[in-house]
């Protein structure tokens, strides 16, 4: 299932369309609050744990590398300065044409046409690509990116960043808890006390949504035997993320105990 859905909201951002989808009319929509969002009015972002500093560089069409640049070139503080090149390339136009049958010109200069010119590198006290980057210092770079981006948003209802994330480590959730402005949809195998359980779901059997605890306790109340509050099934709820989905360290020898032959 988590593959499924995370497909799904890679189908709905995607612009290609292959045959199998076109003869058999195969689509995704998305809604919020039963409303049906446009793609065109809306930002999704994939976060990855694999992203790729070298590929992301190339500034291509996914790039958020580029999604970042157009957001800070778009800032009215580099206005005078793109306007002060713009000026320089026409006059270097006007150089080039000085008794010269062959003329050029420049066709204006904005920020979409200066990215193209630009090289952009990772840098903290020395340059460094994804080889010098541990996995949580990758994830926290797209994030300072994704914050960026959505703290100068105008043009867009929502911001959404997805992706699969198999940990998430305590530095990586107080930033993900730290930016505004955005929806976040991250698949995960495991559980952390620094989430918030209310924007959490459960995907098992069904999804399990733990916004609607008594929901989980109706539903309960019909399975058990027993009889309890719903403050008790929130902290029943609370010990089985606990147990069940938080990453344990193992010792092969400790563990290999259970396995000897009597």
């Amino acid at each position: 299932m988590n593959y499924t859905m995370l497909q799904a909201i890679r189908l709905f951002t995607s612009k290609d369309k292959s045959e199998n989808r076109t003869e058999n009319n195969i689509s995704t929509k998305i809604f919020i609050n039963e409303k049906e969002i446009e793609l065109k009015n809306n930002m999704f972002i994939e976060i990855s744990e694999t992203y790729s500093l070298n590929e992301d560089k190339k500034l291509t069409t996914k790039s958020l590398m580029l999604k970042y640049l157009e957001s800070k070139l778009q800032n009215q503080e580099y206005f005078d300065t793109i306007s002060t090149i713009d000026i320089l390339l026409n006059s270097l136009s006007e150089e080039v044409n000085d008794e010269s049958m062959l003329k050029i010109m420049f066709n204006g200069t904005n920020y979409k046409q200066l990215i193209k010119m630009l090289s952009p590198y990772y840098e903290d006290e020395l340059q460094k690509d994804e080889f010098d980057l541990s996995r949580d210092e990758l994830i926290l770079f797209q994030l300072d990116l994704i914050e960026y981006i959505s703290d100068h948003n105008s043009k867009y209802y929502n911001i959404f960043v997805f992706g699969k994330l198999d940990n998430l480590s305590n530095k990586i959730l107080h930033k993900i808890n730290a930016i505004e402005k955005i929806k976040l949809i991250i698949f995960t195998n495991c559980y952390n006390d620094l989430m918030d359980v209310q924007n959490t779901s459960l995907l098992q059997d069904k999804i399990i949504d733990f916004a609607d605890m008594e929901q989980i306790y109706y539903d309960l109340s019909q399975k058990s035997l027993q009889t309890y509050t719903l403050q008790e099934v929130e902290q029943m709820t609370m010990d089985y993320l606990q147990q069940a989905c938080t990453h344990k360290t193992h010792d092969i020898y400790q563990e290999l105990d259970h396995f000897s032959i009597k």
